[in-house]
């Protein structure tokens, strides 16, 4: 079983988003998968934040854009069993909102991490999910 992990990188700064401002944000990602991994530890949790070094470099020298960048972690969503959108500072990136739109276009279920309001009700939903999934 494997789990998109949608977050912001750019945050709400969006396109005026330093490096120091992605690194940042990634971070936080980094941390709150982490929670996630603990109660659900055989899910193959991807998440973008673990694998941007690369593209936040590509990203910074215009070597990559925006919309390739996403267009990649698309193709990456379409390939998860279920998505959880984690809402870092309660907020919900441009990025994040394709994500989404993309899991929801190809019937992959979304679980939405509200920071605000805890992870006990978003590991609820998705433990309800898997066990109706498993019958």
């Amino acid at each position: 079983m494997r789990c998109y992990f949608s977050h912001p990188i750019q945050g709400k700064k969006g396109k005026d988003a330093t490096r120091e401002d992605m690194d940042v944000n990634n971070q936080r990602a980094i941390e709150a998968a982490k929670q996630i991994r603990r109660v659900f530890p055989r899910i193959d949790l991807y998440v973008p934040a673990e694998h941007d070094e690369f593209v936040i470099e590509a990203y910074t020298q215009k070597s990559l854009t925006v919309e390739q960048i996403l267009e990649a972690d698309k193709a990456i969503v379409r390939k998860c069993d279920f998505l959880v959108a984690y809402m870092a500072d309660d907020y919900l990136s441009n990025g994040m909102i394709k994500e989404i739109i993309e899991a929801c276009d190809n019937r992959i279920p979304v679980f939405f991490w509200v920071e605000s309001r805890g992870l006990s009700e978003t590991t609820r939903q998705i433990t309800s999910w898997l066990k109706e999934k498993m019958r």
